[in-house]
């Protein structure tokens, strides 16, 4: 088995949050509106009580060198536990069709009759297969690079669109919208479960000491500009546009621009929006080099991540040939998959596994 890369927590906490930006931008606000109304910019404020927990919970077992893929194997046993490894990497892999097709239509959307789909597809997925071929500590460098590309792109957008919000798209509240509003998180939830493969990284960061407080800081701040990010969005374009668009935000990077100086930056913010998309695809590319080497112990890591990519590049041709059924997907059996193997099977995992040691540790002592 090869020796473990080790990276820092900031570097992972960059990775997750360079990852959550593409496909939150394609579904937020479009999955919240019709479930919170013109108050779904609340939605991923509210989620952040979710996020914070299981980031606390798996920092915990993160704490003691383990990565999510020895927390499941801890939690469900070693033949339930691969099974359900086995289940994570088909996941990953039709992920990883999804956002390679996703990103490939968004870069083919923007340079409008300029470009084909058969090309932008491929490279995107050559240079996911370039850097996940690398090591992760070189990976997580460029991370924090790439999350600092993606949210100056973002900062823009949202910086001159900001003084285009309409205070009736948003406003007024009452006390009977909270109920739908709190029925709004769970397609929010779904959208930050993208980032699910960053926990199997878990067991590559270096401990540290205040790595639940620093947790809290980026999940924290993370969810403040999505929430930023809807209710500019929603103020924008108004709460039945919004809905009815595919990906709202691009859409309003359209309306923006500064006179005499650029009038339309869409292209722009789309193109550079590819390093969110790969910093998307390499962590789901070394997750599932993760897994693949804690249940098969002599699995290589160049023919691991190739075996992947290869596939997917046919899959997402291949089963969403017109482009939208991609959406479709992405907005409906990814949001609940991603819910269950985001949310609830790792936590239930590292529960199942600190009471297996708790209980392994009475025994010790009793014997």
């Amino acid at each position: 088995m090869q020796h473990r890369q080790t990276i820092s927590q900031t570097q992972l906490c960059a990775l997750l949050w360079a990852s959550l930006l593409a496909p939150a931008a394609e579904l937020l606000p479009a999955v919240t509106l019709p479930w919170a109304g013109k108050a779904a910019w609340l939605t991923t404020l509210l989620a952040f009580p979710v996020l914070a927990a299981v980031g606390w919970v798996l920092s915990h077992a993160a704490w003691r060198r383990d990565g999510l893929p020895q927390i499941i194997r801890a939690g469900f046993g070693p033949v339930v536990g691969r099974g359900i490894l086995l289940l994570y990497m088909v996941w990953g892999e039709f992920l990883l069709a999804l956002r390679l097709r996703l990103c490939a239509q968004r870069l083919l959307a923007s340079g409008e009759r300029d470009g084909s789909l058969w090309f932008y597809l491929p490279v995107a997925a050559l240079l996911a297969l370039w850097m996940a071929r690398g090591k992760l500590a070189a990976f997580a460098r460029a991370g924090q690079v790439l999350l600092a590309v993606v949210l100056t792109a973002a900062a823009v957008v949202l910086g001159l669109a900001l003084f285009q919000v309409r205070p009736e798209h948003l406003l007024p509240l009452w006390w009977q919208d909270a109920l739908p509003v709190a029925s709004g998180v769970l397609p929010a939830c779904g959208v930050l479960g993208w980032g699910m493969f960053a926990a199997f990284l878990l067991g590559n960061t270096e401990p540290a000491k205040h790595s639940r407080r620093d947790w809290l800081v980026w999940s924290g701040v993370g969810c403040l500009l999505l929430s930023l990010e809807q209710l500019v969005v929603v103020g924008n374009l108004g709460e039945s546009l919004a809905q009815r668009l595919h990906s709202p935000f691009f859409a309003l990077a359209k309306s923006v621009g500064v006179e005499g100086a650029f009038q339309r930056v869409e292209s722009i913010v789309s193109a550079l929006w590819i390093f969110g998309d790969l910093a998307l695809l390499g962590v789901i590319l070394f997750a599932l080099w993760e897994m693949a080497r804690t249940v098969w112990k002599k699995a290589e890591q160049k023919t691991v991540v190739t075996a992947a990519v290869l596939p997917a590049i046919i899959i997402s041709m291949a089963a969403f040939p017109d482009g939208v059924g991609a959406e479709a997907a992405g907005r409906g059996i990814v949001l609940v998959g991603n819910l269950i193997l985001g949310a609830a099977l790792p936590v239930f995992g590292a529960g199942a596994a600190a009471l297996s040691k708790r209980s392994g540790n009475k025994g010790t002592s009793c014997g």
